[in-house]
């Protein structure tokens, strides 16, 4: 018979029933007759089985029946004052594939367990051996086959963890162990099977689509933490026990409810929720969690108890309606340079909270307004405040307008708003801001940050740039063109980044940065913007001064030599003082 047959009738028996008295631990194997009391194969384990006294007692759970061959995954929960019985179903027969000798089979406890019974094999088969500490036992083929025997009986010594390993040899002198079974019995005092175990019990925030789906995880799913206006908040449950089996639904496993903070309603299993608690007796169910006024933004905690006792708590958000709109990112549009994106906005509710909505424009501009600048479309910004979004700063839309030619550069447009319209109808705006239009670079000047640098400073350039009317210049004018270089040198300063031709200005300047070298001495640092350096424009090259000196100063040799002679001279002037008052007192 083939290993694969042979582990396939390998079979776990257990029951439940714990009305059996208890029997005493014997030191000598006590056979057992044949199949008289019934043995009930693993695989036909169920919870309607029905178990013959006196086979098993005190088992508690049994794992799924799936056999698995040898990898400690077939598993039994126990009491110490049970007995489990191990099943071989149909008798098979172990075929020697290697002389001399015959075929093995071993049953092998470690573990405060023994084997106390157990049944003969049949067919050329020597006497079984159990170990003096009853651990052990062996059957051992004399010649080629044996039958194995139809099964064996363990008693836990105390409570702990036992392991069993069921393992054959096709011949005793020359054959190769094949382990066929492991089997992991956890002995203890008291059942834990069908009661509440946190270390594999699973709560998390989740989505409407999953939420009757088991989860297997605490972990709450990305964006479902939150949720926007009118919207709602999935808690998943799903109680298992220490044998990470689900625990019955029903009163007689406990009430387990859900509470939330003030300004939050919760329901079990609807979406209608109506109170601040929630309960139920499906121990695998889902809570759902709402505002108690539309509108009105929620922070808070969602409490998950078991009877009372605090199971999870779990931190969530539900956005309001929007209330005030921000703008920010100014940005100088280009006179003549047709519609562009000219500054950033968000909306939030009255919590602070961003709002996943949209400005509806701009608000209907004046005469003075609609002089310098046409208002454009106000950028549809994707609705969701994702956390991916969130992370790239993303969560802001953006707005037009276009600079009117009919006005120069340097024209402003003041007192400028956005709106934002409900489906009520109710109007909320940005505060008032202002856009102003630039031209095309046309002078510079340039600065660096300090006068006097350390080695190893970080100096800072700022470019600042001019239109021909003076104003600064539109965002996005390049330093340069191609074939006209923008050319930045001073000795001992290293450019992190080097200027080229494409860089652009913002709010009229552009910033680089330099590595200040170890050589001490004054320098010049030359800004050259050949594209701004023509007779038709008043603009040259400019110099800019600066100085490298070490913190501490450094002393030549020639200034020690001096420093010495200076003393013996003023020692000298000293003795000479001395000898004078010497020579006017005698």
């Amino acid at each position: 018979m083939s290993k694969k047959t042979l582990k396939q009738r390998i079979a776990l028996v257990a029951v439940s029933a714990l009305t059996v008295g208890v029997l005493s631990a014997v030191t000598a194997p006590v056979a057992i007759a044949g199949t008289a009391e019934g043995y009930i194969v693993r695989d036909d384990i169920s919870a309607t089985t029905t178990f013959t006294a006196g086979t098993n007692r005190g088992v508690c759970y049994v794992a799924s029946s799936t056999l698995d061959n040898a990898d400690a995954t077939n598993s039994v929960e126990m009491l110490s004052s049970g007995l489990l019985n191990l099943t071989i179903s149909n008798t098979p027969t172990f075929a020697a594939n290697s002389a001399p000798g015959g075929a093995t089979l071993k049953f092998a406890i470690s573990g405060p367990a023994n084997w106390i019974n157990y049944t003969a094999a049949t067919g050329n088969i020597a006497t079984p051996s159990l170990s003096a500490d009853g651990k052990t036992l062996t059957y051992t083929g004399t010649t080629t086959d044996m039958q194995a025997p139809t099964a064996v009986t363990l008693m836990p010594t105390a409570t702990g963890t036992a392991q069993v390993t069921i393992s054959r040899v096709a011949s005793v002198t020359t054959g190769t162990v094949t382990a066929i079974e492991i089997i992991t019995v956890s002995i203890k005092s008291a059942c834990t099977s069908g009661a509440f175990s946190a270390a594999n019990s699973f709560i998390k925030l989740t989505s409407s689509t999953s939420k009757s789906t088991v989860t297997t995880t605490n972990v709450d799913d990305t964006d479902y933490t939150y949720a926007s206006d009118e919207g709602s908040i999935y808690v998943r449950v799903d109680l298992n026990d220490a044998n990470d089996v689900a625990v019955a639904n029903g009163s007689a496993t406990g009430l387990l409810t859900a509470e939330v903070s003030s300004g939050a309603l919760v329901a079990s299993e609807t979406n209608t929720a109506t109170t601040a608690l929630a309960s139920a007796t499906n121990k695998a169910t889902y809570f759902v969690v709402s505002q108690a006024t539309a509108g009105t933004p929620w922070s808070g905690n969602i409490t998950i108890k078991l009877d009372g006792v605090v199971i999870a708590t779990k931190a969530a958000k539900i956005i309001g309606a929007p209330k005030s709109i921000e703008v920010s990112g100014l940005d100088i549009l280009q006179q003549g340079g047709g519609d562009g994106v000219v500054g950033d906005y968000v909306m939030k509710d009255s919590a602070g909270n961003i709002v996943e909505a949209n400005a509806t424009g701009w608000v209907t501009l004046t005469d003075a307004q609609a002089a310098v600048i046409t208002a454009g479309v106000t950028t549809t910004r994707t609705p969701s405040n994702t956390a991916a979004r969130v992370l790239a700063g993303t969560t802001k839309g953006q707005f037009n307008a276009a600079c009117n030619s009919s006005k120069g550069p340097g024209a402003v447009a003041t007192g400028l708003k956005l709106k934002y319209t409900d489906s009520a109808l109710v109007t909320i705006t940005s505060p008032e801001f202002t856009v102003t239009c630039g031209g095309a670079a046309y002078t510079y000047t340039a600065s660096l940050d300090k006068a006097s640098y350390v080695p190893g400073d970080i100096a800072t350039l700022t470019i600042v740039a001019k239109d021909a009317y003076g104003n600064p210049v539109y965002d996005g004018d390049t330093l340069g063109v191609a074939g006209s270089v923008p050319s930045v040198s001073g000795s001992n300063m290293t450019a992190v980044t080097t200027p080229t031709y494409a860089d652009t200005f913002l709010a009229g300047k552009k910033e680089y940065k330099f590595t200040v070298g170890a050589t001490e001495g004054t320098y010049n640092m030359i800004v050259d913007l050949a594209e701004f350096n023509s007779a038709s424009k008043p603009q040259t090259a400019v110099t800019i001064p600066y100085k490298i000196a070490a913190t501490t100063a450094t002393v030549s040799n020639a200034d020690v030599l001096k420093s010495i002679v200076s003393l013996i001279a003023s020692i000298n002037k000293q003795i000479q003082a001395l000898q004078k008052l010497i020579l006017q007192r005698r």
